[in-house]
């Protein structure tokens, strides 16, 4: 029964859905805890008309009373076609973290105050094994 309750744990702290309305750039993410991996997915994205569909999300780390550490950036662009889901992996996140976060980095390749983001379902996961 042990082997069950420590299995099951991990997935039901970490794993979440949520959704962003008229974000910008700098937006951050709840925090969450890693298990060496974490998956975000953005489902059915929408900006501003006629600017560029796409948004780039980055991933960090919450370390207090010290900057941040950063992690790779991924630039999202199937969300914005017709329902469709962008993805992000990121495998390199150190284990047992505590505090990670994405941030919007950019929307329509703009980093400053322009367009704003909304995606109907964000979904994080960080269970690498569930395919």
């Amino acid at each position: 029964m042990a082997a069950i309750a420590l299995a099951i744990a991990p997935t039901a702290e970490a794993n979440w859905t949520s959704s962003i309305s008229a974000a910008s750039p700098g937006f951050e993410s709840r925090r969450w805890s890693d298990e060496l991996y974490s998956q975000v997915q953005f489902t059915s994205c929408s900006t501003d008309p006629y600017v560029t569909q796409s948004t780039d999300v980055q991933m960090w780390r919450d370390i207090s009373l010290q900057p941040d550490d950063s992690y790779d950036n991924k630039t999202f662009t199937a969300c914005f076609k017709n329902g469709g889901t962008s993805n992000g992996e990121w495998s390199d996140l150190g284990s047992g973290m505590k505090n990670v976060y994405f941030k919007i980095a950019k929307i329509a390749g703009s980093g400053s105050a322009g367009p704003q983001l909304s995606v109907h379902t964000v979904y994080v996961d960080t269970t690498k094994a569930d395919g």
